[in-house]
Order: C-alpha cells, then sequence, then structure tokens
C-alpha cells in the first residue's frame, strides 16, 4: 500500500490582473480506501485530479507518493497509477479486446500478463460476451465500464476516476458503483463527482471542494455530525412554499396527498388537498437544510449526505 500526500497544492491561470485560483492551498493525505471528492461543476475537482496524475503541473506545493515527489519518481509513480478522465477518448472502430490490448502495450505490460488480466477485467466489468464487438456499438455505461479495466490493467495502486457516471442512467449508476466499491481495499480510489448518491454508500471519507479548496473532510458520520438540527420537514400552502423555497436550501419538494378521510398518503407527485368547508388549497412537502427554524409548523429530520452537500454551500 501507499500514502499520497498533497502539501500546499495551488494552480492558477490567466495573468496576475485575470489570475484564476482553481485550486487553492490545499494539504490533504489519502490512503488506501474509497474517497468521494464532492463539488458543483467549477470547484475545481478535475483539475485536482489532473495534477495527481500528472498531466498539469501545481503553480505552488507538492505532491508526494511514500514521501517522494512525484517528478523525482517519474515512470515508477506513472506505473502506480488507473485514471479514467470525464472525458474519456477511445478509438470507435477497435472491439473491447483490441483496445483493452491497446493500451497494454502503452502500459508496456508484457502479452501472456496482460491477456490474462484483460479476460479478468471484462467478467469483472460484465463486457465478456460483448469483448469482440467495436467501441462505436456500446452505450454509455458500457464504455464507462471499459474505461474502468483499461485503468486497472497494470492493477494500480492508485485509481483516480473524474465524474465517471456522467451521462449514465440510474441502473448503469448503480452497476458502476458496485464495480468501484470491491476496489477500495489495497489501493487509493479518488471519485470526483457532483452526484452525491455516486459516493454516499461506497465512500470511506468524504471530502467536500467549494472554490477550489477543501471546506470538508471526514467519514461519513463526521461530515454528517455539524448537519444534525439544521434539517427540517414541513408541509404548507403552495404560495408559502414558494417563498420557502426562495429564501432556503431546499434538498426535496414534492406535491403532497391527504386523502379525505384524513389518513396521508405518501405517494409521490400528487395534490395535497386540505379540506375546509368545500374549499380545497393544495399543499407541498418541503425539505430544508437550514441553521434556524425555516416555518412554524417544521419538524426536525435526521440529515443526510444530500442535506450535508448542501448545508456546507450555504
Amino acid at each position: 500500500m501507499c500514502r499520497l500526500e498533497l502539501v500546499g497544492l495551488e494552480k492558477t491561470y490567466g495573468s496576475k490582473k485575470q489570475e484564476k485560483r482553481a485550486v487553492q492551498s490545499l494539504t490533504t493525505g489519502f490512503t488506501h480506501g474509497i474517497y468521494g471528492l464532492l463539488g458543483e461543476n467549477g470547484a475545481g475537482k478535475t483539475t485536482l485530479m489532473r495534477m495527481i496524475v500528472g498531466i498539469l503541473k501545481p503553480t505552488q506545493g507538492q505532491i508526494n507518493c511514500d514521501g517522494i515527489p512525484i517528478e523525482q519518481l517519474g515512470g515508477a509513480y506513472r506505473n502506480l497509477l488507473g485514471y479514467l478522465p470525464q472525458d474519456f477518448g477511445y478509438y470507435k472502430e477497435f472491439s473491447a479486446v483490441r483496445f483493452l490490448n491497446y493500451i497494454a502495450a502503452l502500459k508496456a505490460i508484457e502479452p501472456k500478463a496482460a491477456k490474462e488480466r484483460m479476460e479478468q477485467l471484462l467478467e469483472t466489468v460484465g463486457l465478456t460476451e460483448e469483448r469482440n464487438k467495436k467501441l462505436k456499438t456500446f452505450s454509455g455505461g458500457m464504455l464507462r465500464r471499459i474505461g474502468i479495466a483499461q485503468a486497472l490493467l497494470n492493477e494500480p495502486k492508485i485509481l483516480i476516476l473524474d465524474e465517471p457516471t456522467a451521462g449514465l442512467d440510474p441502473r448503469e449508476r448503480v452497476r458502476f458503483r458496485n464495480i468501484i466499491s470491491a476496489l477500495g481495499k489495497d489501493r487509493i480510489v479518488i471519485l470526483s463527482t457532483h452526484i452525491v448518491s455516486d459516493v454516499e454508500y461506497i465512500a470511506d471519507q468524504i471530502m467536500i471542494m467549494k472554490h477550489g479548496q477543501l471546506i470538508q473532510t471526514g467519514t461519513p458520520p463526521q461530515i454528517l455530525e455539524p448537519v444534525t438540527g439544521c434539517v427540517w420537514n414541513c408541509v404548507v400552502p403552495v404560495k408559502t412554499a414558494e417563498e420557502l423555497n426562495a429564501a432556503y436550501a431546499v434538498s426535496n419538494l414534492r406535491n403532497y396527498n391527504r386523502n379525505d378521510d384524513g389518513n396521508d398518503n405518501k405517494n409521490g407527485i400528487g395534490a395535497y388537498d386540505t379540506v375546509d368547508g368545500g374549499n380545497h388549497e393544495e399543499h407541498v412537502a418541503l425539505r430544508i437544510v437550514s441553521k434556524e427554524k425555516p416555518h412554524p409548523d417544521a419538524v426536525a429530520a435526521e440529515p443526510v449526505l444530500e442535506d450535508a452537500y448542501l448545508y456546507y454551500y450555504l
């Protein structure tokens, strides 16, 4: 196992007059396990990952692997890496097998070992039956899976995945998460995303990034702890719901049903009508993230990771 350390890492673009700081004074460390790097688009996640894999050079700071700067390690460091970028490039006319053979050659993997590894990975990502099909016939989910396979060919100790589920349907996202969840036992896996559910159930550590800085790091329980007492549920008339939605961070909003006999009916989308002398008023159920009680009828709720994500972005 190896340890990755980022010390005072910064990346700036542009001239001094129009300088953009994509990553700012970032110091952290990674050992084995799955790290979920959360942040909205433009938070600096991709810039950070490109520096970790050596595509970008930091403006300031240093990246160490087992105490040695990665630029000194050179090829030895690259051999430790597996990388799936957000924009995954491939040759459309290549079959899955030909593509993996090509990547194995680029990584200087001995042919016999590459063949054995390739067959194992095709089974792992569920593409054994599609091994001879051209990549241009693959769905988005299948392409992301072949992307994972190519990243794992050299049995990397550090696996970097940048927005790996972008564009996938819910079923493929679940399949992808299941593949990733088994990979953190003996390696560092850093998975960047702006989709909270991608890391909610599989990450050992959550890292929340905002404006190029890490604003919160910890295990899921540690991330949720400060949010306790800051999540509220309430059912209010539509007009009130609109006012609350404009004033607070709302993590969930849905119409709400109540049967005429007074029993709640939470069956998803529908109208919640209160019956008062024949007058019907539509209501909406809200889940609000706020340090203060947002409405007299609001009731405190247990926070989940999506609530925490909104809380840290308040």
